[in-house]
């Protein structure tokens, strides 16, 4: 087997991609119940040169551009995985079918230009405990060895 060749693992098993494949899953976790925070992880690469700040600056100019009513209201450091990786948490809320949604989204450079944004959203104002159940996630992170 090729060194490029990349193993993608998920919750039902394990596949090998093809050379040069890169890993753009999203991978959702909800709960059943109404108002419940849903969590999903998803994977993004850096551009050439680019720091994660300015990643970062990119997506925000894209969720203002591209979802009604975007407002920020917090960036603030964030840890992953208890001290494995540090980056950035954005606390954000837009409009979706005239309703507001609420987030937090965590973004991590994990290795090279590999990125992964955890995000919690749900449709009504985030509450503490949820807050506290989403850093209880990020706490938990592992890398795959």
């Amino acid at each position: 087997m090729s060194e490029s060749h990349a193993t993608c693992l998920f919750t039902e098993g394990r596949i090998t991609l093809p050379d040069q494949y890169q890993d753009r899953t999203v991978n959702v976790f909800t709960l059943s119940g109404k108002n419940t925070p849903t969590f999903n992880i998803s994977r993004d690469t850096l551009n050439s040169g680019e720091a994660l700040p300015d990643y970062i600056d990119r997506q925000l100019a894209l969720m203002d551009k591209h979802l009604k009513e975007w407002k920020l209201s917090l960036r603030e450091a964030a840890v992953l995985g208890g001290e494995l990786v540090h980056g950035e948490c954005i606390h954000a809320s837009y409009l979706r079918d005239n309703r507001r949604v609420f987030q937090q989204q965590a973004v991590f450079n994990t290795a090279g230009n590999h990125i992964l944004v955890f995000t919690m959203t749900r449709a009504e104002k985030l509450r503490s405990m949820d807050s506290q159940h989403f850093q209880t996630l990020l706490a938990s992170f592992r890398f795959n060895n």
